[in-house]
């Protein structure tokens, strides 16, 4: 921790000056850090309390009654067992022991949590003989060497060891076999272990050569047979560490400390193991030297681990003789350390940087600290800012501290002696850093448990201040506004250095001697009076919601979570209420956005979401987004935004038909509407515009280009005689509703299979969804499509063509969610488009070319009004019924059905041609032409010419001659 080169200057000279080196010394994680500097040890210990069970009885027992167990004239080993989970205080109270038989002028060798067995033997005890009796311990050359050859041959070391291993367990009726292989593979993974055994620090914890979940896992090491695998693990360690150890000729742990403990002749050694994990490989034999009833040993050890590693010393002889002690039961927190205490226990942390220049001493009573007047002249005298209520505290008050204590506790329980420490000491170095100007921004804040809470609007133009509200304020009697002491916000530049009321952003108000933050953006003035704080102080600092009237549920709930969602932003899993609020918001306000998850604006084609999912999850979360749901990272969102969803979510919960969706967009709707933008685009790229979806492998279509060539196949359906253009698309667009022409409908009933023929109504049953799609993706307008974007793509594909591109497997990686509001899906008409193309190829062969060419010769030059004059003419003479009837039934035709069918027919020839698209087109234009009623009137006529073919016009006009003159 250092200051940055752009850390402003702090406000206190105390913070300002400190060196780096302190507040780490200060702060450290382990106590023992701390205790290297008597005067900091000494300052800041606070009396420590444990637990004894004793004849089945729980009792408490002060640090000073555990200091009374040693006695300088015992006779045997002695030791005080203290055991905890990490960060209870087991360091703290070794230290506060260590300290108090120093001073009895007792030897103290101290093995703390970075050391590990191999340390001990050749660094630790050497030393400490030599300090002791000022020479080389016997010895300790050996195990240097050992350590030597550790580090430089690895590999040999391991194979004598394994080798010597084998033949030592066979020699001792152990049924063992290896092969040379897995020999070599043993002597590998032991030179690996060796490795990290003498790497300092890398065996803090349990060191073993082969732990049982290791021996379980790799069938190489497992070269026992009808041996139980606790008993394999403890023979494979035991005779490793035994053949490392009688190679080098080095003795065990207990045999050495009984070596230098028969030294002593005047005191009694002590030794303290800070973490007895360490001495694992060895500690069932060094647990029996403890107990030994030899009256040459004479050690005192003060021994220091969690219940786990303290095991092997929990014999009913040990259990008996020494004195066992927890720092915590169970779940419980410590002793010392609790809600009430939380400040004083801190208070001396923040308070010794200031001690140097004796700005703050204390007078301690019973543990407490009280805060004795700074002296004349010392900086706090000089200084002026801070009054006696936090002017050790600060950049903290008592309100801040507890807040932080009580947060911790709400969060993930009762928050151990070194947590607490530690997020102080987080939020401290952040301020001393620069990294932040307020201290109520730290980061390291967010996950706690805050019930403070203030209006919306601070935190929509005034956040620091909401924060400062927040950590520092104490709320009014009405719970109407938070009050902060102004020369917090002063200290850390919030509010001018003047004591002046000028405005500040949003709804804070500045006086002369406080900030005043509103809870809340409604009336809550008829709210219960809430106690005042000096009634009950405690209340201000967990729960502010205490007064919220009872008649809105959606606000008392709203008071509740609010203030949760910094917490919630940096611990998620552990707010789930508040957390499911958010979702709910967020899920509710992107369905409003998507019009209920419609894909494209204004279509009724939709992703019919499952009900137990939302269409994302937060980035701050271990969910996997499937391909169905996007990310949102609630960083994004200004912390007023989220309180915005929050209450959404709250009202979409509690009071669904009130919710306020159009506030809610007035404050997010920017945002939002990206989000919904980017749902609608994660379903159309992973379901319709993937290059896995429709299409095979090599087609370069799109879902656009699908709707367009379906939709194009439909208007040759509806249209057989009409040009496929970009007009004939146009002009038919919004023109009613489609059907398969009627004069090839029945054509194609009895020449395609029926399967086929389904497919082709289908297609166009689904007609009116295809022309929504077209809309939607060639509008210009409601009624309009662009005329020159479909003729640019009619020129460079044709619907045959792309809907050549279809695969039916591609198809089915379409969801099956993706589909209209009326249940059609978007895979099943890709599969109806897909087989209608296919039974239209059926057909492309079957060009009626007869018919074609009859109509173009004989209908091509009639005139319908000079036909009718002949008729007329004809009607005054006998002429047979059989020749009359069919010719007055073709003169009721107009002149537009004679023309419509030659064009017909002349397009039909210019269309028939090798491409498969156009020879369908010409096909269907031709069985309309042959079952068209022009043409079965003129075929009726009875009227045939010597070559055989029927022309009406020619002969039509020969007979009726005779007849007219």
């Amino acid at each position: 921790m250092s200051k940055t080169a752009t850390a402003p200057e702090l406000y206190c000279p105390h913070l300002q000056e400190v060196d780096n080196q302190t507040l780490q010394q200060l702060f450290s994680k382990v106590a023992a850090v701390r205790s290297q500097n008597r005067e900091l040890f000494d300052f800041t210990h606070r009396r420590i309390e444990v637990f004894q069970e004793s004849a089945g009885e729980i009792e408490t027992v002060s640090e000073e009654e555990v200091y009374d167990q040693f006695d300088e004239d015992k006779l045997k080993n002695f030791a005080v067992v203290i055991e905890g989970e990490v960060g209870t205080g087991k360091s703290e109270l070794c230290a506060y022991l260590s300290h108090r038989l120093k001073d009895d002028g007792r030897p103290i060798l101290h093995v703390d949590k970075e050391d590990d067995l191999m340390s001990l033997l050749s660094e630790r005890l050497p030393e400490f003989y030599h300090e002791q009796f000022g020479e080389e311990m016997e010895g300790a050359a050996d195990f240097k060497r050992l350590r030597d050859d550790i580090e430089s041959v690895p590999q040999v070391v391991a194979n004598s060891a394994v080798s010597n291993s084998i033949l030592n367990l066979r020699q001792r009726g152990y049924d063992v076999g290896v092969t040379e292989k897995q020999e070599n593979k043993i002597s590998e993974f032991i030179r690996d272990k060796l490795r990290l055994f003498v790497e300092r620090g890398k065996y803090a914890t349990e060191i073993k050569f082969v732990t049982e979940q290791e021996y379980r896992q790799n069938e190489f090491l497992q070269i026992f047979t009808d041996t139980s695998i606790d008993e394999a693990v403890e023979k494979y360690n035991e005779e490793i560490w035994r053949v490392v150890r009688e190679r080098y000729e080095t003795a065990s742990l207990s045999s050495v400390l009984k070596s230098i403990g028969s030294e002593f002749t005047d005191t009694r050694p002590v030794i303290v193991f800070e973490d007895f994990s360490i001495t694992a490989m060895e500690a069932n034999k060094l647990a029996s030297f403890i107990e030994s009833d030899s009256t040459e040993n004479t050690w005192d050890f003060i021994i220091a681990g969690t219940r786990d590693s303290t095991d092997p010393l929990h014999t009913q002889t040990a259990e008996s003789r020494y004195e066992f002690y927890q720092t915590n039961k169970g779940d419980q927190g410590v002793l010392f350390l609790d809600q009430d205490s939380a400040v004083d226990f801190v208070r001396p942390y923040l308070g010794y940087f200031k001690s140097l220049d004796d700005s703050v001493q204390y007078e301690r009573e019973d543990g407490t600290f009280k805060l004795k007047p700074a002296p004349s002249g010392t900086r706090c005298d000089q200084c002026g800012l801070c009054d006696e209520e936090f002017r050790d505290l600060f950049p903290f008050n008592e309100h801040f501290l507890k807040r932080i204590f009580i947060g911790m506790e709400e969060h993930q329980g009762t928050p151990s002696p070194r947590e607490y420490i530690m997020t102080v000491f987080d939020v401290l170095s952040a301020y001393y850093e620069g990294k932040i100007t307020v201290p109520s921004n730290a980061k390291s804040l967010q996950p706690l448990v805050n019930r403070i809470g203030v209006a919306d609007a601070v935190y929509e133009d005034a956040e620091d201040f909401g924060r400062l509200a927040r950590w520092y304020g104490i709320p009014d009697d009405n719970n109407e506004m938070v009050i902060v002491d102004r020369r917090f916000a002063k200290a850390f530049g919030l509010v001018d250095s003047g004591d002046g009321t000028a405005d500040l952003p949003g709804p804070v108000e500045a006086r002369v001697d406080e900030i005043r933050i509103p809870t809340s953006d409604i009336d809550i003035s008829s709210s219960p009076e809430r106690a005042s704080d000096d009634d009950n102080d405690s209340e201000n600092d967990g729960d502010s919601s205490k007064s919220i009237s009872q008649t809105d549920p959606v606000e008392e709930e709203f008071k509740e979570q609010a203030p949760l969602i910094e917490s919630w932003r940096n611990a998620p899993r552990d707010y789930k209420r508040t957390a499911q609020y958010l979702e709910r918001g967020l899920e509710d306000a992107v369905e409003k956005l998507t019009d209920g998850h419609i894909l494209y604006e204004g279509t009724s084609l939709e992703y019919n979401l499952s009900s137990q999912k939302r269409p994302f999850v937060f980035s701050i979360t271990e969910d996997t987004p499937d391909d169905d749901q996007i990310v949102i990272d609630p960083n994004e969102f200004r912390l007023s935004e989220l309180r915005s969803v929050l209450r959404f979510g709250i009202e979409r919960d509690k009071n669904p038909r009130n919710a306020g969706y159009d506030e809610l967009l007035s404050t997010t709707g920017t945002q939002l509407t990206g989000y919904a933008k980017e749902w609608r685009a994660q379903i159309r790229n992973t379901n319709l515009e993937s290059s896995n979806a429709l299409y095979t492998k090599h087609s370069q279509y799109d879902f656009t280009d699908f709707i367009l060539a379906a939709y194009s196949y439909v208007i040759v359906l509806d249209s057989p005689w009409k040009p496929l253009s970009a007009e004939t698309l146009c002009d038919r667009f919004g023109d009613g509703e489609y059907a398969i022409d009627s004069d090839i409908r029945t054509w194609l009933d009895s020449e395609l299979e029926h399967s086929q023929v389904r497919a082709l109504k289908r297609l166009v049953e689904n007609a009116s969804h295809l022309e929504e799609m077209v809309g939607e993706l060639f509008g210009i307008s409601g009624s309009n499509l662009d005329q020159y974007q479909i003729s640019q793509w009619l020129n460079h594909q044709t619907p045959h063509t792309v809907l050549g591109g279809l695969g039916r497997t591609y198809i089915k990686n379409v969801d099956n969610r993706v589909r209209f509001k009326d249940g059609t899906k978007i895979r099943e008409l890709a599969d109806t488009a897909y087989d209608a193309r296919r039974g239209l190829e059926e057909i492309s062969s079957r060009y009626q070319q007869d018919t074609v060419d009859d109509i173009e010769s004989n209908l091509s030059d009639i005139s319908m009004d000079e036909f009718d004059r002949i008729v007329s003419k004809l009607g005054t003479y006998e002429v047979d019924p059989d020749v009359m009837e069919p010719l007055k039934q073709f003169n009721q035709l107009e002149q537009s059905d004679i023309d419509a069918v030659v064009e017909a027919a002349k397009a039909a020839n210019s269309l028939y041609s090798p491409s498969t698209f156009k020879s369908i087109r010409a096909v269907l234009a031709s069985i309309k032409l042959d079952n068209s009623t022009v043409y079965e009137r003129y075929q009726a006529v009875p009227l045939r010419s010597t070559n055989g073919s029927q022309d009406i016009g020619y002969e039509f006009k020969e007979v009726a001659q005779y007849y007219a003159e």
